[in-house]
Protein backbone atom coordinates (compact mmCIF):
# COMPACT_ATOMS: atom_id res chain seq x y z
CA UNK A 1 0.00 0.00 0.00
CA UNK A 2 1.62 3.35 -1.16
CA UNK A 3 1.76 5.75 1.91
CA UNK A 4 -0.14 9.40 1.83
CA UNK A 5 3.20 11.52 2.68
CA UNK A 6 4.41 10.03 -0.60
CA UNK A 7 1.44 11.18 -2.76
CA UNK A 8 -0.12 14.20 -0.63
CA UNK A 9 1.06 17.68 0.74
CA UNK A 10 -1.82 17.53 3.23
CA UNK A 11 -0.07 16.69 6.70
CA UNK A 12 -1.58 16.55 9.34
CA UNK A 13 -4.24 18.19 11.30
CA UNK A 14 -5.08 19.37 7.35
CA UNK A 15 -5.14 15.89 5.99
CA UNK A 16 -8.06 14.55 6.69
CA UNK A 17 -8.25 11.19 5.17
CA UNK A 18 -6.20 7.92 6.39
CA UNK A 19 -5.29 5.47 3.90
CA UNK A 20 -4.60 5.37 -0.19
CA UNK A 21 -6.03 1.95 -1.05
CA UNK A 22 -4.88 1.60 -4.81
CA UNK A 23 -5.27 4.18 -8.02
CA UNK A 24 -4.69 4.19 -11.54
CA UNK A 25 -2.01 6.18 -12.97
CA UNK A 26 -3.00 6.46 -16.43
CA UNK A 27 -6.80 6.62 -15.99
CA UNK A 28 -6.02 8.97 -12.82
CA UNK A 29 -8.44 7.42 -9.92
CA UNK A 30 -8.21 6.51 -6.71
CA UNK A 31 -9.68 4.52 -4.24
CA UNK A 32 -9.30 5.98 -0.48
CA UNK A 33 -10.39 5.55 3.37
CA UNK A 34 -11.13 7.44 6.38
CA UNK A 35 -12.75 6.61 9.83
CA UNK A 36 -13.76 9.50 11.83
CA UNK A 37 -12.10 9.96 14.87
CA UNK A 38 -12.57 12.81 17.36
CA UNK A 39 -8.87 14.03 16.41
CA UNK A 40 -10.18 15.23 12.82
CA UNK A 41 -10.25 18.86 12.54
CA UNK A 42 -13.56 19.25 11.82
CA UNK A 43 -15.12 16.59 14.51
CA UNK A 44 -17.95 18.11 16.34
CA UNK A 45 -19.13 17.04 19.51
CA UNK A 46 -22.44 18.30 19.42
CA UNK A 47 -23.05 16.27 15.96
CA UNK A 48 -21.08 13.11 17.26
CA UNK A 49 -19.23 13.36 13.62
CA UNK A 50 -17.81 15.45 10.72
CA UNK A 51 -20.51 17.67 8.98
CA UNK A 52 -22.14 16.70 6.26
CA UNK A 53 -20.12 19.24 4.09
CA UNK A 54 -16.68 18.15 5.03
CA UNK A 55 -17.29 15.27 2.51
CA UNK A 56 -16.50 17.76 -0.48
CA UNK A 57 -12.84 17.99 1.41
CA UNK A 58 -12.72 14.02 1.73
CA UNK A 59 -12.98 14.00 -2.46
CA UNK A 60 -10.70 17.17 -2.96
CA UNK A 61 -7.94 15.27 -0.79
CA UNK A 62 -8.49 11.70 -2.67
CA UNK A 63 -8.36 13.74 -6.05
CA UNK A 64 -5.14 15.09 -4.51
CA UNK A 65 -4.29 11.53 -4.01
CA UNK A 66 -5.09 10.38 -7.09
CA UNK A 67 -3.17 12.94 -9.20
CA UNK A 68 0.12 12.52 -6.96
CA UNK A 69 0.07 9.00 -7.90
CA UNK A 70 -0.20 9.87 -11.56
CA UNK A 71 2.69 11.62 -11.06
CA UNK A 72 4.57 9.08 -9.20
CA UNK A 73 3.82 6.66 -11.94
CA UNK A 74 5.32 9.27 -14.32
CA UNK A 75 8.61 9.21 -12.08
CA UNK A 76 7.39 13.01 -11.42
CA UNK A 77 7.07 15.02 -8.31
CA UNK A 78 3.50 15.57 -6.18
CA UNK A 79 2.18 19.12 -7.18
CA UNK A 80 0.06 21.07 -5.21
CA UNK A 81 -3.91 21.37 -6.39
CA UNK A 82 -6.44 23.89 -5.93
CA UNK A 83 -9.85 23.17 -5.20
CA UNK A 84 -11.83 25.39 -7.60
CA UNK A 85 -15.56 24.04 -6.57
CA UNK A 86 -18.46 21.56 -6.63
CA UNK A 87 -21.45 20.84 -8.97
CA UNK A 88 -23.92 18.78 -7.20
CA UNK A 89 -23.02 17.42 -3.88
CA UNK A 90 -25.20 15.99 -2.68
CA UNK A 91 -25.16 13.47 0.73
CA UNK A 92 -27.53 11.25 1.67
CA UNK A 93 -26.54 11.38 5.32
CA UNK A 94 -26.78 14.86 7.75
CA UNK A 95 -23.57 13.76 9.18
CA UNK A 96 -20.22 10.86 9.09
CA UNK A 97 -20.46 9.68 12.73
CA UNK A 98 -17.77 9.19 14.93
CA UNK A 99 -16.13 5.20 14.37
CA UNK A 100 -17.29 4.59 11.31
CA UNK A 101 -15.07 4.28 8.01
CA UNK A 102 -15.95 5.16 4.11
CA UNK A 103 -14.74 4.82 1.16
CA UNK A 104 -14.26 7.50 -1.06
CA UNK A 105 -13.74 7.03 -4.93
CA UNK A 106 -12.20 9.91 -7.45
CA UNK A 107 -12.05 9.19 -11.35
CA UNK A 108 -10.94 11.90 -13.34
CA UNK A 109 -13.43 12.58 -16.25
CA UNK A 110 -12.32 15.58 -18.23
CA UNK A 111 -8.90 17.19 -18.34
CA UNK A 112 -7.39 20.05 -20.10
CA UNK A 113 -3.79 21.11 -21.33
CA UNK A 114 -3.79 24.37 -18.81
CA UNK A 115 -4.56 22.21 -15.30
CA UNK A 116 -7.89 22.14 -15.42
CA UNK A 117 -9.93 18.49 -14.58
CA UNK A 118 -13.50 17.71 -14.02
CA UNK A 119 -13.55 14.53 -10.67
CA UNK A 120 -16.62 12.45 -10.58
CA UNK A 121 -16.32 11.35 -6.66
CA UNK A 122 -18.69 9.53 -4.79
CA UNK A 123 -18.52 8.32 -0.87
CA UNK A 124 -19.70 5.05 0.14
CA UNK A 125 -20.30 3.67 3.66
CA UNK A 126 -19.88 -0.29 3.46
CA UNK A 127 -20.96 -0.65 0.12
CA UNK A 128 -23.96 2.44 -0.40
CA UNK A 129 -23.02 5.44 -1.78
CA UNK A 130 -23.60 8.24 0.59
CA UNK A 131 -22.17 11.30 -1.22
CA UNK A 132 -21.28 12.45 -4.57
CA UNK A 133 -20.00 15.18 -6.82
CA UNK A 134 -18.51 16.43 -10.10
CA UNK A 135 -15.22 18.57 -8.10
CA UNK A 136 -13.40 20.96 -10.41
CA UNK A 137 -9.84 21.48 -9.65
CA UNK A 138 -6.44 23.37 -10.90
CA UNK A 139 -3.12 21.91 -11.16
CA UNK A 140 -1.10 24.54 -12.32
CA UNK A 141 1.43 23.03 -14.94
CA UNK A 142 4.82 24.79 -13.27
CA UNK A 143 3.77 25.20 -9.50
CA UNK A 144 6.41 27.69 -8.95
CA UNK A 145 5.91 30.03 -11.20
CA UNK A 146 2.41 30.13 -10.76
CA UNK A 147 2.85 30.72 -6.91
CA UNK A 148 5.70 33.28 -7.47
CA UNK A 149 2.52 35.33 -9.81
CA UNK A 150 0.26 34.71 -7.52
CA UNK A 151 1.80 36.21 -4.86
CA UNK A 152 4.13 39.03 -6.86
Amino acid sequence: MTALTDLIKHRPPMRLIDRFINGDSVETTAHCEVTITTDNLFYRDELGGLPAHVGVELMAQSIAAAAGYRNRGAGEDIKIGFLLGSRKYQCAIDRFPLGETYSIHVAEIHAESSGLSVFQCEIKHHETVVANAKINVFQPPDEAAFIEDTYE
